[in-house]
């Protein structure tokens, strides 16, 4: 909560606005986002070449704005949270670090006085896949994370004269909705980003005992016992499954990662989450020294998501090695040739919930509508 005082008040306390940033109108633009016209808001606010006057404007106006129609306060209350974070998924590479503090003062100030609702679930999930994208483990873990099952760690006592590095901001959402296993599964997630020992991709592994240190590490393990009381949870056992899946890559473990992607591709209803399944089992396949077998589940990702980037480098590169060049040409030129229309889940994999974020962004304006 110091931290999104701190930050809210450091905005107020800007001097004196610019002549230009008098034409910054932010409750004029999350009305028109209130009103239904989502894109034209969010598009007018996105370029914006300067986001200063809007972060003091969202702070001083919107309360005003919420209680100034008393009877639609929840609505309005809504509206400027998903229009936040829509303006962040917007400009994310450029000013994740200007707006984060923004969705923390919505968080504690706007949407957590009220009690929980459907919205303030589907915002939550928002902002958890935006902070995926930004591998933004701190702001959502804390300094001091630990998953469930392992011991709290000693931690020195509070220094009241020091700053506050994090709002923890995913602690939020499950003190609001405890047994959400997708919130669960997030802290799983973001708890391993930096902590995964990815290889990378066509070099070989060093014979030198780091193969082995690396599959007995323990943060590897604690993220896989982390996920398993999630693989016997419907709502998003495929995601854990997959997870787990690309954990034991990352370990050396192949044939356990082949297992856990094929327990995923038969149960995954979501598209991202199913070529995930297909595609992952083939890199496992390809470590395995089966090619024939992973050539074929590129191909079958390849039909879920036509024009994958992830799948189409992958099988190429095995028709290259097999001498199939014709074939590789033939399907990077017809992928390469124009600019994807969609977010390909296979280069997604590190981001967290990210993958979905369309998906997510669209519940969020359908709950509006409630």
């Amino acid at each position: 909560m110091r931290l999104v005082l701190a930050g809210a008040l450091a905005v107020v306390l800007l001097p004196g606005l610019r002549a230009q940033d008098a034409k910054v109108d932010p409750i004029g633009l999350i009305d028109l986002y209130y009103q239904g016209r989502h894109d034209e808001a969010v598009a007018k606010a996105a370029a914006l070449p300067d986001l200063g006057p809007l972060r003091l404007r969202y702070v001083q106006g919107v309360p005003i704005w919420i209680q100034a129609d008393p009877a639609n306060a929840d609505k309005r209350r809504a509206a400027a949270a998903a229009f936040l974070v829509e303006l962040t998924g917007a400009r994310l590479e450029s000013d994740w670090g200007r707006l984060s503090d923004l969705i923390e003062f919505t968080c504690a100030q706007i949407l957590r006085p009220g009690p929980p609702t459907e919205f303030e679930r589907a915002w939550h999930m928002a902002t958890h896949a935006l902070a995926g994208r930004a591998r933004a483990r701190l702001w959502l873990l804390g300094e001091y994370a630990r998953l469930p099952h392992q011991k709290p760690v000693q931690r020195p006592p509070p220094d009241p004269n020091k700053p506050v590095l994090s709002p923890i901001h995913l602690s939020h959402a499950l003190e609001r909705f405890p047994d959400d296993p997708h919130f669960q599964l997030t802290r799983v997630v973001a708890w391993t980003w930096g902590r995964d020992e990815e290889p990378i991709r066509n070099l070989r592994r060093r014979d030198d005992g780091r193969e082995r240190r690396v599959a007995l590490s323990s943060p590897q393990l604690d993220a896989l016992t982390g996920l398993r009381p999630l693989l016997e949870v419907p709502a998003v056992a495929a995601e854990a499954w997959v997870r787990s899946g690309l954990i034991q890559i990352t370990r050396g473990d192949f044939a356990a990662a082949l297992r856990a992607f094929d327990a995923a591709e038969p149960i995954a209803t979501e598209t991202p989450i199913r070529y995930l399944a297909i595609f992952s089992a083939g890199r496992a396949l390809e470590a395995l020294g089966r090619p024939d077998e992973a050539m074929r589940k590129y191909q079958q990702a390849l039909a879920l998501i036509p024009g994958a980037e992830s799948a189409t480098v992958a099988l190429a590169s095995l028709q290259f090695m097999r001498d199939e060049r014709d074939a590789a040409l033939q399907i990077i030129e017809r992928v390469f040739s124009h600019t994807p229309t969609f977010t390909d889940p296979g280069r997604m994999t590190g981001y967290g919930s990210y993958l979905r974020w369309p998906e997510l962004r669209a519940a969020m304006r359908q709950e509006l509508k409630k």
